[in-house]
C-alpha cells in the first residue's frame, strides 16, 4: 500500500505559498507606503507650517502696534500645541515673543526662505520676516518628534490595513481552493473504494474538466481488469477440471501397480507415486493461488493439522511450537508442502516447525539443517523478494519461496529470511 507519509500535499503548498505572497505583498505594499508617507506627509506638514507662517504673519500684522513685545510676551491659557512659534530679534537673536510651549531661546538666529532644521534636528523650522518690521522675524516649528509619530502612525495604521487585506485574502483564497480540490478529493475516495468486477463502485463522471481524462483512464484500466479476472476464473475453473481428473487417474493406476508389481518394482512405483502425488499438489497450489476473489479464505488452523496428509519420508519434522493460526488453509498447506520440499531437495534431515501468536502478529517459522546459503546469496533472496522479482532471470529459484512470499502478501504480512548458523530458516508473518 502507498504511504502519504513525507510526500508534499498540492493543498498544504498552495495554502503555504499563498501565505507566503500575502506576507511578501504586506512589506512590498508597508515599504512603499512608508516611502510615500515619508515623502507626502512630510510635504504636507511643512506646508501647514507655510500655511500657519502666514496665517500667523496676517494676524500680528493686523495686531501691530506700540508696545506689541510686551502684549505677545504674556502668559497663555494652557493648552496643547502641535505647532510653537518665536518672534525673533533679527540683530540680537532674542525672543522678544512666544507661544506658550515655545523654547524661551531662538530656534534659528536667521531667516530663510527654505524650511530648515534646527541644529540638533529636534524642530523642523519655517521663518517668515515681519511685513514693515526688518529688526524682527516670525519663526514657526514643529518638533521631529510630532513628525516622526505621524509618519509612524500613518504606517502603522497602512501596515495592519495590508496584513488585515491580505489575511482577508489568503483566507478566501483557501476557501476557494478547498471548494476546487473537493472534487480531486472526492474523485480520490471513489477510485480508493472502486472494484472492477462490481459496476456500482465505478466513480461517477467528474464535474471539473481536468479530471475527466484521469476518471476514463480509471474507467478503462477498470475495464481491462474486469475483463482479464473473468478469464482467470475461466482458466482455473478449466484447469482445475482438466488437470485433476487425469492426475487422479494416475495416482489410482500407479496405486494398482503397487499391489501387483512384484518386489523388486514397487520401490520405484513408489517414487513414480510419490512424485504424481508432489505434481498434484503443487498443481493444486497454483490453482488455489491464483484463483478467483484473491482474498484468503480464513480459518483456524493448526500446522500438525495441515502437515497430515503430507508425506516427507527422507526428512523428519518437528513441531517446536503449535499455536493456532488464523489463516487460508489451503494456502498455508500449498507453502508448507514446497518450503519443505525445498528443504528435502537441499539435503535436510530435519525441519523445525514453529507457529506463534503474539503482539498483534502471528509467525510461521521453518529451519532446517541442510545445506544453508552463503551471506551473499542470501541478501540477494532478501532484496528480490522485497521488490517482487519473481522473473526467470531472478535469483528465486523454483516455486517455494515465491509461493511463501505471495501467500504472506495475500493476508497482508510479509516474508523474511533469518540469518541462522546452520541450515536455512524461512518465517511468515502476517496480523491477527
Amino acid at each position: 500500500m502507498l504511504q502519504s507519509a513525507g510526500l508534499p500535499s498540492i493543498r498544504r503548498r498552495v495554502t503555504r505559498t499563498l501565505l507566503l505572497v500575502t506576507l511578501l505583498w504586506s512589506v512590498l505594499v508597508t515599504a512603499l507606503v512608508r516611502q510615500v508617507v515619508r515623502h507626502e506627509v512630510d510635504e504636507l506638514m511643512t506646508q501647514g507650517l507655510h500655511e500657519s507662517a502666514e496665517m500667523l504673519h496676517g494676524m500680528l500684522a493686523l495686531m501691530r502696534q506700540p508696545g506689541l513685545e510686551q502684549a505677545l510676551a504674556g502668559p497663555h491659557a494652557g493648552h496643547g500645541e502641535h505647532l510653537v512659534w518665536q518672534i525673533v530679534a533679527a540683530r540680537t537673536g532674542e525672543v522678544v515673543g512666544r507661544s506658550q510651549q515655545a523654547p524661551e531661546r531662538a530656534l534659528l538666529p536667521d531667516a530663510q526662505a527654505q524650511p530648515r532644521h534646527t541644529p540638533d534636528g529636534a524642530w523642523h523650522v519655517v521663518t517668515v520676516p515681519l511685513q514693515g518690521d526688518l529688526q524682527h522675524f516670525l519663526l514657526v516649528a514643529q518638533s521631529e518628534a510630532e513628525r516622526a509619530e505621524a509618519r509612524a502612525d500613518v504606517m502603522t495604521y497602512a501596515l495592519i490595513a495590508a496584513l488585515l487585506l491580505g489575511v482577508l485574502v489568503s483566507t478566501l483564497l483557501s476557501v476557494l481552493l478547498h471548494r476546487e480540490f473537493e472534487p480531486l478529493t472526492r474523485l480520490s475516495r471513489a477510485v480508493a473504494g472502486y472494484d472492477p468486477l462490481r459496476p456500482a463502485t465505478l466513480p461517477g463522471v467528474p464535474t471539473r474538466t481536468e479530471l475527466l481524462p484521469i476518471a476514463q483512464a480509471i474507467r478503462d484500466l477498470g475495464g481491462r481488469l474486469a475483463q482479464r479476472i473473468t478469464s482467470e476464473r475461466a482458466f482455473t475453473a478449466h484447469a482445475a477440471h482438466a488437470l485433476r481428473t487425469p492426475l487422479a487417474g494416475i495416482d489410482a493406476q500407479l496405486a494398482i501397480a503397487l499391489r501387483e508389481a512384484p518386489e523388486p518394482l514397487r520401490p520405484r512405483l513408489g517414487r513414480c507415486r510419490a512424485a504424481a502425488t508432489r505434481l498434484s499438489q503443487v498443481m493444486q497450489a497454483l490453482l488455489t493461488m491464483f484463483r478467483s476473489g484473491g482474498e484468503p479464505r480464513r480459518q483456524t488452523v493448526r500446522v500438525s493439522e495441515l502437515l497430515a496428509p503430507l508425506a516427507f519420508a527422507e526428512v523428519r519434522i518437528d513441531i517446536d511450537l503449535d499455536q493456532p493460526l488464523d489463516a487460508d488453509p489451503d494456502l498455508l498447506s500449498a507453502v508448507l508442502f514446497n518450503l519443505l520440499d525445498n528443504a528435502q531437495r537441499h539435503q535436510a534431515s530435519r525441519v523445525v516447525l514453529t507457529a506463534t501468536r503474539a503482539d498483534g502478529l502471528q509467525r510461521l517459522r521453518l529451519h532446517d539443517d541442510g545445506q544453508g546459503c552463503p551471506t551473499e546469496r542470501l541478501e540477494q533472496l532478501r532484496a528480490a523478494l522485497e521488490h517482487q522479482e519473481y522473473d526467470s532471470g531472478g535469483v528465486l529459484k523454483g516455486l517455494g519461496l515465491i509461493l511463501a512470499d505471495l501467500v504472506a502478501r495475500a493476508h497482508g504480512g510479509q516474508i523474511e529470511l533469518p540469518a541462522v548458523d546452520r541450515g536455512f530458516c524461512v518465517e511468515l508473518s502476517w496480523p491477527g
